[in-house]
Parts: C-alpha cells; structure tokens; sequence
C-alpha cells in the first residue's frame, strides 16, 4: 500500500487486517450484546472497530468505497482495529442511538490473550448517531471521538530519537509508514540513528469527528433506495496522531439502477491532513512532502445473486509521500500520482 502508491492512507482497508504487510488469520470480533430494557444494552468481549462508521453511502469496505479515508475518519486512526472491551449502548429517544466503549489501546486482530489487555492503559470510544428525516428524506447525523491514557513517543523529538519513534509508534488505521521513513534516515541521515538524549512521551491523546449522510431523492419514499450525499470532518492532538485534520465527502446510489434494486456506487473525495510535528526533519532535508493524503474514488458494487458482490473501483491518489529512492546510491525521484483500479468479490454465508 505505502510503498507503492506513497499514501499514508491505505487504498485498500482490507488490507489493515490483521496488519499492514502481514497474511494469517485473526479472530477479529467475538462479542456479546444484551438489553437490559428498551432503551439500555451492555456489550463486552473482543470488539471489531473497523465496522463502527457504516453509514448510508459510505464506511462499509465491504461493498462501498476501499479506500480507508472514505471508510473511516482518519483522525481516528489511533483506534485498535480489534480489541478486548466493553461498553453501553444507549437508546434515550427513537431513532437515537448513544455508545461509550472502554477498549485496550493497545489490542490488534492477532492477540486472543486477555490477560494482556489494559496493561499500558485504556482508550474511550463514544459516539452517537440521529436519524432525521427533513422533506420525508431519510438522513444522519453522527458525532463521536476517542480518548486515551496510554503513554506514547511524541512525533515531535529530537532528531536523533526519529527512527526509535518511527520503529515504535504503531497507527491502527493508517499503512506502516515507519520502517520505510527510517530507511530514509539510515540512508541520508546515519549518524541520526544513535538516541543522545530520552526520547519525548505524551501520556493521553484525543481525537473528534462529525459527519452526516442524507438522501437528495427516494423513489417512492423508499426509505433505503435513492441518491445522496455524505461528509465526514475530523481532528486530532496533532501530537502523538499524525493525521491532524481529515475530510470526506462525495455522492452515492442505492438501487436506483433499473432492474438492480441491489446495486450501489459511489463517488467520493478524501483528505488527511497530516501534523506539522510528523518528521520535520525529512520533510525539510529530503522534500518528501508528507503533507497531506488526497484520493478521488469511484465504484460500482453490483449484486450478482443474494449472497454475492461484485465491485468495480478506480481510484487517484495524490500521495502524501512526494520522493521515493531512484536507482543511483544517494538520490530520489519524484512520486507520481497514483491510479489504482480494484476488483472486489464479497460472499456472504
């Protein structure tokens, strides 16, 4: 993902499961769920974070956009794509939902050992989500955000503490950009390489988005066919986060195909603003950029029986990543935008 197309931002949000770069299988979710009343429910076990921002055009991997900045918020990326927790789910008035979740910070799809868990902190995820329905047309309104304790290196050191940050911090939602920018200092900058001095922590981290979705036109007042619009903003510390500000917006259909009730696409853009504090150092030395992640994706997701999906996807990606080594011992060439195009498959059982 990285390494290919130079965006910090997976193009393909599979592809973080179980991790960047690795291949094996995990037990992702196995949670239990039950309501107290009407209105209260408790959940607890190992939680799969990667599905908690569904929406109607948007944030389900498996049948609309790939790319993780049209999935998720990416200021959210320090949130363990699968964790040991637990939580409330909330239903003070119809069509309101309300959820707090108290997850290990430092949980991943791989670790099944709960006496593992909550050993270097805690982290909050809450959120809430109305549904409204102005001129008869179904709409979201969504608002929620994480917070946690666990002790963390800071992005901004001193330079010769960059490559332990870079080997050490982990982002949950984001490609694995550290081993690659390290090879940068071991390249050009190797006296780097050697701590002098105790590498800087921050002990909480904070990040919030807000996003909506609404339908323009429903044929029939059908509550779930129709064209609309969706857009997601979120921000961040900036401080341990790479990801400072992120955005998505676009357009997106749910059968309104003729004779395809089942079909769905989508439009869409997305940006992640990255911190100032993310590797200065290589930014201003080697004019890697490390800016911002821009991608532009289209997809056609076509049901070709009830229990099979077919998906057309094409994205261009203005990668964060603006240099990338060339051929010659000390030197680096340009990084092009990238055009990816995708074939998905999705079975349900």
């Amino acid at each position: 993902m990285f390494t290919e197309s130079g965006a910090i931002v997976p193009v393909n949000t599979a592809a973080l499961v179980p991790a960047p770069g690795h291949e094996t299988t995990a037990l992702t979710n196995a949670t239990l769920i039950q309501f107290l009343s009407t209105k209260l429910g408790l959940m607890v076990g190992k939680v799969y974070t990667l599905d908690g921002f569904q929406g109607e055009f948007a944030g389900n991997y498996r049948t609309q956009f790939l790319n993780t900045g049209l999935t998720i918020p990416t200021t959210m990326d320090l949130v363990p794509i699968s964790a040991f927790g637990g939580g409330v789910i909330v239903i003070p008035w119809e069509n309101v939902l309300m959820s707090a979740l108290l997850l290990d910070p430092s949980g991943t799809p791989t670790n099944n050992d709960i006496s593992e868990a909550f050993q270097d902190g805690f982290a909050v995820i809450a959120g809430g989500k109305a549904t409204i329905k102005p001129f008869g047309l179904v709409g979201h309104q969504q608002l929620g955000g994480m917070w946690s304790d666990k002790t963390r290196l800071a992005l901004s050191q001193d330079p010769t503490n960059i490559g332990k940050m870079l080997l050490t911090n982990q982002f949950s939602g984001l490609a694995d950009p550290g081993p690659i920018l390290r090879r940068y200092l071991e390249k050009f900058f190797p006296q780097l390489l050697t701590p002098v001095q105790p590498a800087r922590t921050e002990n909480s981290t904070w990040a919030i988005y807000y996003g909506f979705d609404q339908y323009l036109w429903q044929p029939n007042a059908d509550p779930k066919r129709g064209i609309g619009m969706f857009f997601t903003f979120g921000a961040s510390d900036g401080i341990v986060n790479p990801v400072k500000y992120s955005y998505n917006v676009g357009i997106g259909g749910n059968g309104i195909v003729p004779g395809r009730p089942n079909d769905n696409f989508g439009v869409g853009w997305s940006r992640a603003q990255l911190t100032s504090n993310f590797v200065p150092l290589l930014r201003t030395q080697l004019h890697l950029g490390l800016e911002r992640d821009d991608v532009v994706e289209m997809y056609y997701n076509a049901w070709l029986a009830g229990w099979l999906g077919a998906t057309l996807d094409l994205q261009i990606v203005n990668p964060a990543l603006k240099k990338a080594p060339d051929s010659s011992a000390r030197g680096l060439k340009d990084v092009e935008t990238a055009v990816v195009g995708g074939i998905r498959l999705y079975v349900r059982f």
